[in-house]
């Protein structure tokens, strides 16, 4: 189980750094072992790549984290609510 202080802190990273939306949905939960996985819906995402989301996300843990901390996330999702919808 990951760290309950360092999801915190990432949850408050995503949601204080730019989804700050009410409708913006910032999950942060446990992976395998002590690895955090992070799924960010939010409209700010539509129209963007694959490649831009991840980098959006990626920009702000790492202005926001120490390398050990960004180091404990094996997976990171960015969709939009339609997205979401058409699955």
């Amino acid at each position: 189980m990951a760290a309950t202080r360092l999801k915190l802190k990432i949850r408050d990273a995503l949601k204080k750094d730019y989804f700050k939306d009410p409708n913006d949905l910032v999950d942060v939960s446990d992976g395998t072992g002590d690895c955090i996985h992070i799924v960010v819906v939010s409209r700010k995402f539509d129209g963007r790549r694959l490649k831009e989301r991840n980098d959006l996300l990626w920009s702000i843990l790492e202005r926001n984290l120490q390398p050990k901390e960004w180091g404990k996330v094996s997976l990171s999702v960015g969709a939009s609510p339609e997205e979401i919808k058409a699955t």
